[in-house]
């Protein structure tokens, strides 16, 4: 169970790198993007197409972060250039809409046949006391725990995080100083889209690669978003590795190892419930 949870920690650091995607554009763009997995497929098979038609994995690799930023960039310019106005909820409606046709703009593109993804962190990095650390788990873990404390600094040690924080907190205040709404929202979209793709060029050769497989993971990206309550980074992180850790905990175990794949749903339902408790307790009081 030992060695199930730490090859968890590939999937897990996945989960907290897509989560912190999620957190970032609901603090800073105010929309939970669900496309956000989507956008990622897209430059993962990007990148398995041009590879395919031997390209170096490097060049190819690069295409597909390029196409995965520019499809992002769109969609952002298009949420900030028909939708600025619209709410939250409305604008994260709008993100589903954005995931449909992505998944079917690849299976256009690219067949509806899983591929076989080639990737450079496939081996494993060390052995400890007969446990096995996979690159795939090491650069996902620490990737993840970058990618949040590059986030902090910036939002607290830059004009740029200012501007973003002002943008979010007081949209209407930021506008009338000038603050560009419309092209900083454009650049959160293409940042996050940029991660997204990343974290599927090492995740998606370890596991089964079809469009809609990868795209779910937006699944568990959200549950781990949710236990920072989609503002805290750090608890992002900590909420994405440990679903990873225990999803390959229970792969250990042949009772439970059927139920692996619900531990997101059961996290989800289990945060909304906890959340809502105050509001139960004061209707029953």
């Amino acid at each position: 169970m030992v060695e199930g949870a730490i090859a968890g920690l590939a999937g897990g650091g996945a989960y907290a790198a897509l989560g912190l995607c999620l957190t970032l554009m609901f603090r800073l763009v105010r929309v939970v993007n669900f496309a956000q997995v989507a956008i990622g497929v897209i430059g993962v098979y990007t990148m398995a197409a041009l590879a395919e038609h031997g390209w170096p994995y490097g060049l190819a690799a690069l295409a597909g972060l390029l196409a995965a930023t520019l499809c992002a960039a769109v969609l952002g310019w298009v949420m900030g250039r028909w939708f600025g106005e619209a709410g939250p909820d409305q604008r994260s409606a709008i993100s589903i809409a954005f995931l449909v046709s992505l998944l079917a703009v690849s299976y256009l593109a690219f067949g509806t046949d899983p591929r076989r993804m080639p990737g450079q962190f496939g081996g494993s990095l060390f052995t400890v006391n007969d446990i096995t650390i996979t690159q795939a788990a090491a650069v996902c873990t620490v990737g993840s725990v970058v990618v949040a404390a590059g986030a902090w600094l910036v939002l607290t040690r830059t004009v740029l995080g200012l501007r973003l924080r002002a943008l979010s907190e007081r949209p209407t205040t930021a506008e009338l100083h000038a603050i560009p709404s419309r092209r900083l929202g454009v650049l959160m979209w293409a940042v996050t889209g940029l991660l997204s793709a990343a974290v599927l060029l090492v995740i998606a050769p370890q596991q089964t690669s079809d469009q809609t497989s990868l795209a779910l993971m937006i699944i568990p990206a959200g549950a781990a978003a949710l236990v920072g309550g989609f503002r805290s980074l750090g608890l992002t992180v900590a909420g994405g590795l440990g679903l990873g850790a225990l999803q390959g905990a229970l792969a250990h175990v042949s009772e439970l190892q059927q139920y692996r794949d619900t531990v997101p749903f059961l996290a989800i339902l289990a945060i909304l419930i906890w959340s809502q408790r105050r509001e139960v307790w004061d209707v029953a009081r």
